[in-house]
């Protein structure tokens, strides 16, 4: 039997084979999912306020917030401290900036009625699940949404309960008899850590704009209601902060972690509550829109009515009236995309969950599809570069074509494979992935170089007259003890290093790289080299 036949009916080149058509299959039928550097895209780096036993639930909700907001191709990563990544794959301004807005929101739904909490988000069983109910109606001057919504059986006594009686009967200057019925306030996180600073200019303007309404509050609400609602302290603060205040605010200063701040208001002030240790965060009145609005999470604003309050028909005790589950959220906008915005954010919060703690900030760094395009071409051609470097240094060493190009294709071989099975493995190929692949070449060119010198020795007539095989095997000893030294140190990256999230795609292609040349290229190498050394 001839070294030819030898080596076509050896197993370890038909493993070879069948390897390469496994990855030209997941490379033509699944494809190679590039990563934000070379398609482009954004990552966010989210700190959160303090650190979390379980970050796993902080990085599924979040995750499954982005999903109901309809991306596609999320990826969020955890880490043990208190930092979360996120990838998502836009780069358009205004929609990296919804995607944080999403993302720095705890997401804590309450509602309240004098200063009681009636729900919570945990307690509603489902959102959005009637499909007769609109979601965005015209009125004479703005669009009101709603979101319809099914509470919990133990929630909705509670709502009964706190509602109940809640309509006083009236008559109307024409002589109608009608009710006067108290709000409802939704909160998305309503800023009970916090103490809100707020000027006296500030404050008597939003006063004024919840007496007169706007197109999403409804007219006649005393802002005392507002404040009790919000349920935390209110400073009002007219030239500076006078000594009742200052020494309101030492007290608070173990209690209360952050300070929300008018922006109008002097920069002393602003100093002098950062001087005390507050965290502060100063926030801008917005147009048409109540201060205390803005800061509080208020929502929506809704007038409950005689039907539910047990007031008509009317009901004699609490225990007797009707227990509503099913109730909705409404809201008003100027325009008919924010207030579909409005609605579809809320239902996204609601849906997704709270986050057990809240955000501290977020910070952001994104890539565009041109500079991906841009990254991917020069990433080709240093590629092409290195194999072309990497022939003719191999090929000045042995001073043997085709040995030389059995290393070369040897190595062009495994890349390929360790990128296909690295991108159909759920690892897209960004510039640390690429450096990986690109690396483990490297590593595997260096076994190969070892594996040929000691077949060349073996070779070669001395004083040691020691087969190819036994050869082969010795170096393969060498090649295993250096590629478990690689293990090693990459296998925990991949396993607790999401702290390093940039670079665990070069872990990821650097372990799989090693994995396949372990297994499948340097064995068929070694029976390649063995065949052209005894043929040649």
């Amino acid at each position: 039997m001839s070294k030819a036949s030898e080596l076509i009916k050896s197993w370890r080149i038909w493993f070879l084979i069948c390897v390469i058509l496994l990855a030209a299959f997941l490379f033509m039928f699944v494809g190679v999912r590039f990563g934000i550097d070379f398609e482009g895209g954004t990552m966010f780096q989210i700190h959160l306020a303090e650190k979390v036993d379980n970050i796993e639930e902080v990085s599924n909700i979040i995750e499954s917030r982005l999903n109901w907001s309809g991306l596609q191709d999320v990826r969020v990563y955890a880490t043990e401290g208190e930092f979360i990544f996120v990838v998502v794959r836009q780069t358009k301004p205004e929609e990296v900036k919804r995607i944080e807005s999403l993302i720095k929101k705890q997401g804590r739904f309450e509602v309240l009625i004098d200063g009681n909490v009636m729900f919570t988000g945990s307690d509603l069983v489902a959102v959005d699940q009637d499909p007769n109910i609109p979601s965005v109606m015209k009125l004479r001057d703005s669009y009101q949404w709603q979101l319809p919504f099914v509470l919990s059986i133990q929630a909705a006594k509670r709502f009964r309960d706190l509602a109940f009686h809640k309509c006083t009967p009236i008559v109307l200057p024409s002589g109608e008899a009608d009710y006067e019925c108290a709000y409802t306030y939704f909160f998305i996180d309503r800023p009970t850590s916090s103490v809100i600073i707020i000027s006296k200019e500030t404050f008597e303007n939003d006063k004024a704009i919840f007496l007169s309404g706007t197109a999403k509050i409804p007219q006649g609400i005393a802002i005392e209601e507002i404040l009790k609602n919000i349920g935390t302290d209110v400073l009002i603060v007219d030239k500076g902060l006078s000594e009742e205040q200052l020494t309101k605010l030492k007290s608070l200063t173990s209690k209360k972690k952050y300070a929300i701040v008018d922006a109008s208001l002097p920069e002393n002030v602003i100093f002098t509550v950062e001087k005390m240790g507050f965290k502060v965060k100063t926030v801008e009145a917005k147009k048409d829109e109540p201060w205390l609005y803005t800061v509080s999470g208020l929502k929506s604003i809704v007038r409950l009515r005689p039907s539910i309050t047990g007031n008509d028909p009317y009901v004699e005790r609490k225990e007797d009236a009707k227990i509503f589950t099913e109730l909705q959220i409404v809201g008003s906008a100027p325009t008919k995309e924010d207030a579909v915005q409005e609605r579809s954010e809320l239902k996204i919060l609601l849906n997704s969950g709270a986050l057990p703690v809240s955000v501290e900030s977020i910070s952001h760094y994104w890539t565009s599809p041109t500079q991906g395009k841009e990254f991917l071409f020069q990433t080709a051609i240093v590629g092409l570069i290195v194999l072309i470097a990497v022939s003719a240094v191999i090929f000045l060493r042995y001073r043997h074509p085709l040995l030389s190009a059995a290393i070369v294709f040897t190595a062009i071989v495994e890349a390929f494979v360790t990128t296909s099975l690295t991108s159909a493995l759920g690892q897209s190929l960004d510039l640390a992935t690429l450096a990986g692949v690109i690396a483990a070449v490297g590593t595997g060119v260096d076994d190969q170089i070892v594996i040929t010198d000691e077949l060349l020795r073996g070779h070669d007539v001395s004083k040691e007259a020691t087969s190819l095989l036994r050869r082969a095997k010795r170096a393969f000893f060498i090649v295993i003890a250096a590629a478990a030294t690689t293990l090693a140190t990459m296998i925990p990256i991949i396993l607790f290093g999401f702290v390093l999230v940039k670079i665990v795609g070069f872990a990821y292609a650097i372990t799989i790289g090693v994995l396949v040349g372990i297994f499948v290229t340097r064995p068929a190498y070694s029976e390649i080299a063995r065949y052209i050394l005894a043929e040649y």
